[in-house]
């Protein structure tokens, strides 16, 4: 068998603006959509670093061992176009670690439950939490944790339980981190439109997103 890979844009090792607790996110290059005012347009294409699934565990599971993290969340680009890949990724963690897994797509779960396609059901069997469906400009509320009102929380498993309630309905505002680091700047969470602005501007002049090292 062919050993999986995963076409990466960035990652940031720990964030508390994108699911329950303390975790990673790294974020997928290629998009099949082509949403209007999409945030990261630079995603779409071709770019990003390939690394194994092996290599993207192991960075992930230093992470997890050092800072304590309780999982990941996956966004880009879109997950679900490398679906086979990310699960690889996932199962290969979860072999020697407690992690919890949330996954952003443009996808609705109804279409990738009839895409048919095993990367998909893959993907969905690991995934704890899904947020579903395209970005829609003018649906966009300014409620927190999706960008406009047609996309979904999804509880997929009972991991999460105990704080979804609370952590995805005790808000009413949107909360960001902009990490900023010599020669990058990573925005991370679902901005508001100021908070865009801010982000639009702070990466005008800090130039490339982080780059996933290799182990």
């Amino acid at each position: 068998m062919v050993p999986a890979h995963i076409n990466i844009s960035h990652y940031v090792e720990k964030t508390e603006a994108l699911g329950p607790f303390t975790r990673s996110a790294f974020w997928v290059q290629g998009c099949p959509f082509r949403c209007l005012d999409c945030l990261s347009p630079d995603m779409r294409e071709q770019g990003g670093e390939w690394l194994s699934a092996a290599e993207l565990a192991d960075v992930l599971l230093e992470i997890y061992a050092r800072l304590d993290i309780e999982g990941v969340t996956v966004s880009g680009g879109e997950p679900f176009a490398q679906s086979a890949a990310v699960a690889d990724v996932i199962q290969r963690i979860r072999k020697r670690a407690d992690y919890g897994v949330i996954v952003y797509t443009g996808f609705t779960i109804e279409e990738l439950r009839a895409s048919g396609g095993v990367g998909a059901a893959s993907l969905l069997k690991e995934a704890d939490i899904l947020i579903d469906g395209r970005y829609v400009a003018e649906l966009d509320d300014g409620r927190p944790y999706r960008g406009s009102s047609n996309q979904r929380l999804l509880m997929l498993s009972e991991r999460y339980k105990g704080v979804f309630d609370s952590y995805y309905n005790g808000s009413s505002a949107r909360r960001v981190e902009i990490n900023v680091g010599p020669g990058r700047a990573t925005l991370v969470g679902v901005p508001s439109k100021e908070a865009i602005d801010v982000w639009r501007k702070m990466r005008a002049s800090t130039g490339r997103l982080a780059q996933i090292p290799k182990v």
